[in-house]
């Protein structure tokens, strides 16, 4: 049985030859060599993986709010990308906690999801703030140097500008270059704007951007995005398996208070006991 994931990598030659007219430039030669038309191509399908997967999980919750698909979005664009590239000579996985980001030719590929509208051009794409300290290491360590385009008139206020001088991490060594893939995506529309290139953290979330290129799209409704050969979406449902959520609901069953209680008149507990540890986002009380 076929994944999603495996699927959407035998579709790249049904569709690369349709896709939109965007070209590639030097810059992805010099950078990644033989693999940057399989990069190209693959790149893309993996985003789109990642969203129907982020959609699905919406709706599988049936939540008004997008903290769902934004949160499954973040996990699967790293997952999918990994998948995407590891069947590429010499490709790695480099670890950082949480999550995993893969290493193609000596370069480190960062997704960011920068828009979730259609227009925004790249370079207004942030870095989300507060930064991590991980997230400063990472683009201080290991992105290239981008020249300002408007240097400083009087070149004293350069003192200003020098750069943190950042450890790089070992699980991606000395000479490993930070490329990022910013992207423009929504719970509705899907990806909408794909670009990659070279940019350097400045400060506050705002990144300069050096070398970048636009990266296709891939064609709505492309066989093998959304579900494998064995009729499985990627949520991992059948499309003739029921949801979960189709079933009549169970009823809720209501126990008589404790005898102890009454005879006391103790009031029924209906809220958490404020002694109780408050759940927090990630995993922190």
């Amino acid at each position: 049985m076929k994944s999603p994931r495996t699927e959407a990598s035998t579709q790249f030659k049904d569709w690369s030859g349709d896709m939109r007219s965007v070209r590639g430039s030097d810059w992805e030669a010099d950078a990644f060599g033989e693999h940057v038309e399989v990069l190209r191509e693959r790149i893309p399908a993996a985003l789109a993986v990642a969203h129907t997967r982020a959609r699905a999980g919406h709706d599988a919750a049936r939540s008004t709010k997008l903290r769902v698909y934004g949160t499954t979005l973040w996990e699967c664009q790293h997952e999918e990308l990994v998948a995407a590239v590891m069947s590429i000579d010499g490709a790695k996985v480099a670890k950082f906690g949480g999550y995993e980001l893969p290493v193609v030719a000596d370069r480190v590929l960062f997704p960011l999801r920068y828009a979730d509208r259609s227009g925004v051009p790249v370079k207004n794409a942030r870095l989300p703030v507060p930064v991590s300290g991980q997230r400063q290491r990472l683009f201080g360590a290991h992105a290239t140097e981008v020249e300002r385009p408007h240097p400083y008139l009087d070149e004293s206020w350069a003192d200003y500008d020098l750069p943190e001088d950042y450890e790089v991490f070992p699980q991606l060594g000395d000479g490993t270059e930070l490329i990022v893939i910013a992207y423009a995506c929504n719970l509705e529309a899907g990806v909408m704007n794909i670009e990659w290139g070279r940019a350097k953290h400045v400060g506050g979330g705002e990144l300069l951007w050096g070398e970048h290129t636009p990266l296709p799209l891939v064609p709505a409704g492309l066989p093998g995005i959304a579900k494998d050969s064995d009729g499985l979406n990627t949520a991992g449902q059948g499309s003739d398996v029921p949801r979960f959520d189709a079933a009549e609901e169970p009823g809720l069953p209501l126990g008589p208070r404790p005898s102890g209680d009454r005879k006391l008149d103790v009031p029924p507990l209906t809220e958490r006991r404020t002694d109780e540890a408050h759940t927090r986002d990630n995993d922190q009380n």
